[in-house]
């Protein structure tokens, strides 16, 4: 950014004060080396995906112990979400079907990319649309007519009861931009994908130049293409019935997990991949250590907080991340510490990420609304804008897509558009935040 010479001066002192900022205490933050980053499948609630979270957090906790390395490791996970069809109502969960089908298309080529309107011509009953993709993919005609009669019945709620959430535009762009946020903070990250999950897994692993700092495992790909080592059961009928059906190949299968009445379809994370009663969960885990174990985690560029703030947008400029916190402290680049918090990144080419971490001190955290926004400073007018807040124990709880505005320069300092604020509250010894 161009500062002015008493902004420069500021922004100095403030970068000094960072080494006392981070010897503050941080009993409010667990200290995590690493991150599982957990890329769910469709139809998952929230709740569901935090619930696969934990079991794979629990499975390679397991396979990691015989490891000298255990002692020196800090595992955390987070859900990667991604919002499903069937949460908000729409087709009793098909468009997270055919969303499947077009995220695998997406993978092979343009031509076949635009293809999935079709499928969806036939799911959605428009007879119009049966010969024209009958002509397109083998086998299609028969599927859109089994997939309209079963839309509604039990065994299509069966079937899609293991599945996960719609891939958007801005899923993968959230993704992204936490990705970013842990590469600053120093986290070796596993990403970890089942199902339509893969999908998103594939689109992650791309973002960071830095390899060594990300690996993949992929269990029940429903994706063409993988990042890493794969596992899926020869008896899974869910990515079984996908050949031939939508384009592509899943990876071949590598495991026969023994069927069981928990889970008919084969398919299912937690029921079928990792129970403890099947070898499903050894393998699972044998991979994901392997995974972990290989991470060189990145030099740290950022401080974890009790709850972060990241900032990015989609092209070359100035925009910059403001904060204003309880006690009326205004973080920003001319002011980077605050009283609870600090700006300890800021990017003055483009794209970003800033980032603004609370403090992890319960005697410094103050209790009240932060508001959160942005200054275009000196971007081009139209710039898209992403920013995510994420807390030190459950990761993402909240990621805002706006446009920056036109620039204003130093002008808009003063005056920030406010995306977001957040309420921080204390009830004794224990702190809670929430985002509106």
């Amino acid at each position: 950014m161009n500062k002015t010479p008493r902004q420069f001066a500021r922004a100095l002192l403030a970068a000094a004060s960072l080494l006392a900022q981070g010897a503050w205490a941080t009993s409010l933050c667990p200290a995590h080396t690493h991150t599982l980053a957990f890329f769910n499948g469709v139809w998952n609630t929230p709740d569901a995906a935090a619930g696969g979270a934990r079991a794979l957090l629990a499975t390679l906790d397991e396979a990691l112990r015989p490891h000298p390395a255990r002692a020196t490791l800090a595992i955390g996970a987070e859900v990667f979400y991604n919002a499903s069809g069937l949460q908000r109502g729409r087709r009793q969960g098909i468009e997270d079907l055919v969303e499947v089908f077009a995220q695998r298309a997406a993978e092979l080529d343009d031509a076949v990319r635009q293809r999935w309107e079709l499928f969806w011509e036939i799911v959605d009953g428009r007879q119009n649309g049966w010969r024209r993709i009958a002509a397109v993919l083998p086998r299609a005609y028969d599927t859109a007519v089994a997939l309209t009669e079963a839309r509604n019945a039990r065994l299509l709620a069966q079937a899609t009861s293991f599945a996960a959430d719609p891939p958007t535009g801005i899923d993968y762009a959230a993704h992204r931009l936490r990705l970013r946020a842990l590469h600053a903070l120093g986290r070796g990250v596993l990403l970890v994908g089942h199902s339509q999950g893969n999908f998103f897994l594939n689109a992650a692993y791309r973002t960071l130049p830095d390899p060594a700092a990300l690996a993949a495992v992929h269990l029940a790909p429903a994706s063409a293409r993988t990042s890493g080592p794969h596992l899926l059961s020869g008896n899974d009928m869910v990515i079984a019935a996908l050949r031939g059906v939508v384009p592509g190949t899943p990876p071949p299968p590598n495991l026969w997990i023994p069927p069981s009445a928990r889970d008919a379809s084969g398919h299912q994370l937690i029921e079928t991949y990792l129970d403890a009663d099947r070898n499903g969960r050894s393998s699972a885990g044998t991979l994901m250590a392997d995974g972990l174990l290989a991470l060189k985690t990145p030099e740290p560029r950022a401080s974890p907080g009790y709850f972060t703030a990241t900032l990015a947008w989609d092209g070359e400029g100035d925009i910059d991340l403001h904060v204003m916190e309880p006690g009326g402290d205004h973080v920003h680049y001319g002011a980077r510490v605050g009283a609870s918090g600090t700006l300890d990144l800021d990017n003055t080419a483009g794209h970003g990420p800033e980032h603004y971490h609370a403090t992890c001190d319960p005697q410094r955290l103050q209790a009240g609304i932060f508001s959160v926004g942005l200054n275009n400073y000196a971007a081009p007018a139209g710039r898209q804008a992403m920013l995510q807040v994420a807390t030190a124990d459950h990761g993402v709880i909240r990621t805002v897509q706006v446009d920056a505005g036109p620039p204003r320069g130093e002008a808009g300092d003063t005056s920030p558009l406010i995306v977001l604020r957040v309420a921080v509250a204390r009830s004794g010894p224990a702190w809670t935040v929430s985002v509106h």
